[in-house]
């Protein structure tokens, strides 16, 4: 009857020993699920804000081929004009002080 006893109680030790390791395992991997989860948030936001960056470059660079650019840009950065253009001039907030 003892023999049956410590048979019984071993088994039964064996197998709460596995169970906390099951549970261990489980908890852990339940963690490491949810940091892979944020990560994943992270690099998705990412991922949309670069997406969003090359989309407004990608118009930019169509926009800088066209004629209106290059107008613009001639205009501003030389004071180019049109013959029947005036060009009326006004002091900037601190400049003649």
């Amino acid at each position: 009857m003892k023999k049956r006893r410590m048979k019984f109680r071993f088994k039964l030790l064996l197998l709460a020993l596995f169970l906390v390791y099951a549970g261990i395992t489980i908890y852990g991997q339940q963690v490491k699920i949810e940091s892979l989860q944020e990560e994943q948030q992270v690099l998705s936001e990412r991922a949309q804000n670069t997406q969003t960056e090359l989309d407004r470059l990608e118009h930019k660079s169509e926009y800088m081929n066209t004629e209106e650019y290059v107008e613009n840009t001639a205009r501003e950065r030389f004071g180019l004009t049109y013959e029947n253009e005036i060009v009326i001039e006004t002091e900037e907030n601190g400049e003649g002080q």
